[in-house]
């Protein structure tokens, strides 16, 4: 998904209140398996984003780490790439 550049320059003053609501509202309406009205979406994903300021940029190369899974396992990064590469995405918590 690309973000409007409006979309992350906005998320810079998006109080804490508004992404909460968003991250449930979006979860609450894809678990209930009912669309998401674009503009929330956007309101989303810039939110869970940081309006694009962290994180490796484009064709950098992501350092070595481990975490655990949900048992507790840990798993290294090249533990879980394939020939074609890994797709990683992190969610913050409901808690902002």
């Amino acid at each position: 998904m690309v973000i409007a550049a409006d979309s992350a320059d906005h998320v810079a003053t998006m109080d804490s209140a508004i992404k909460a609501n968003a991250f449930r509202e979006v979860l609450s309406r894809m678990g209930a398996g009912e669309k998401v009205d674009p503009k929330l979406w956007s309101t989303f994903v810039a939110a869970q984003n940081d309006g694009l300021r962290t994180g490796p940029g484009v064709g950098n190369k992501v350092p070595a780490f481990s975490l655990p899974d949900q048992n507790g396992k840990r798993l290294a990064l090249h533990d879980l790439m394939g020939p074609k590469g890994l797709l990683l995405v992190f969610l913050r918590s409901a808690d902002w």
